[in-house]
């Protein structure tokens, strides 16, 4: 298994996640389930104690995106892309992140996403292709940046 990267911010942002979650999130849920025995409440308290194992698991594990080799010709995990679907003049930016910086940030997209696996491995100029529900969508990726 791959051992997982974050960007620094997400590290940070992860790390703020996390003291939410113990600090304010499950001690409130613990006073609710306590007051109410609410079945709903448990489930939402057991949900947040595995989201509280899976945020420690990656701030534990994760090494700096920033210290990975990086080919600046290939759009790779960190990469921001600006891509414009096809047919249409508005241009769009993503920064290409693993799936639980996704949740983060609504301009970082999860490498494992539809869009962003599609991304994964090309270069400037070329057009990628992504199912949506509503059928086929094309991509021309016109830049790749590494901040």
């Amino acid at each position: 298994m791959d051992t997982p990267k974050l960007f620094k911010t997400a590290r940070r942002s992860l790390e703020e996640r996390l003291r939410n979650l113990e600090e304010e999130r499950v001690p409130r849920l613990e006073r609710e389930l306590a007051d109410s025995g609410d079945p709903l409440v448990a489930a939402a308290l057991r949900a947040t104690i595995r989201e509280v194992a899976t945020v420690r698991r990656a701030l534990a594990t994760a090494t700096p995106l920033e210290e990975e080799p990086h080919d600046p010709t290939v759009v790779e995990l960190g990469d921001t892309v600006t891509v414009r679907r096809v047919g249409s003049a508005e241009r769009e930016r993503f920064t290409l992140v693993g799936e639980l910086e996704a949740r983060l940030d609504a301009s970082w997209i999860s490498v494992e996403s539809p869009l962003g696996s599609a991304l994964l491995r090309s270069r400037t100029g070329e057009t990628v292709e992504t199912k949506t529900p509503d059928g086929p969508v094309s991509y021309e990726l016109l830049a790749i940046e590494r901040s």
